[in-house]
């Protein structure tokens, strides 16, 4: 496992967000900016785990306890850092992610499916964003779940000269679209802004799963409403 230990960096503790779901917050080394990795429990009882981080043994032995893990998502071809490591740990794990980024992700690990083929996840295209990631909506066993990886954060300002630089780019203090992700990923405000206005009329929805930044868990329809303003 001289791999996968080479790949652990320091992370927070597995925490359950609703009934079926759980996250664990990572860093990218020096870097600010967290990184989340979100994890589902399906109707078979196995996982399905978006934006794998490599943990340490501890960690990793209380996700094996909630299920096998057998659906890795890479998100976008930027979240592939432990993709590999992943899948070499669970090799019957099938690897699934978007068709347009799927030539990027290849670099890091072999794609065995799209990501629009696992049951019980719904996946969203939003209006007005580029297709290289989507949101995916599942079942947290008290309500819908929305899991985002770029097109929203929810990154607190951080403390230290790295804070300094992700306040600056604006890439952290408040939900919704950064600076970046405006850049990189949208291609129409208008058509993304009544996308999310739209989510936030979903009857059961219940809490907003992001990869960087603090989950949504309490007023997620207001909070949807105000990202949407946001743009």
């Amino acid at each position: 496992m001289s791999d996968w230990t080479a790949h652990v960096l320091p992370h927070g503790p597995l925490t359950q967000l609703a009934p079926r779901v759980w996250q664990v917050t990572g860093t990218l080394g020096n870097m600010a900016l967290p990184r989340n990795m979100t994890l589902w429990r399906m109707d078979d009882g196995t996982l399905w785990v978006h934006s794998a981080i490599a943990c340490d043994d501890v960690t990793m032995a209380e996700i094996e306890a909630l299920g096998r893990p057998s659906v890795i998502v890479v998100p976008n071809g930027y979240h592939r850092l432990d993709c590999g490591v992943w899948k070499a740990r669970y090799p019957d794990a099938r690897v699934v992610c978007p068709e347009a980024s799927r030539a990027r992700v290849e670099q890091a690990v072999k794609v065995d499916s799209l990501d629009t083929d696992v049951p019980g996840a719904v996946v969203h295209t939003p209006r007005g964003v580029k297709d290289v990631e989507h949101v995916y909506e599942i079942d947290a066993g008290a309500g819908q779940a929305l899991v985002v990886c770029d097109a929203l954060f929810n990154v607190p300002h951080q403390p230290g000269f790295g804070g300094f630089i992700t306040r600056m780019i604006g890439s952290s203090g408040a939900f919704g679209m950064t600076r970046i992700g405006r850049f990189a990923l949208l291609k129409d405000a208008r058509a993304y802004r009544g996308w999310l206005e739209e989510m936030a009329e979903h009857p059961a929805l219940a809490m907003v799963a992001v990869s960087h930044g603090d989950a949504i868990l309490a007023d997620a329809a207001r909070k949807l409403k105000e990202a949407a303003a946001r743009l």
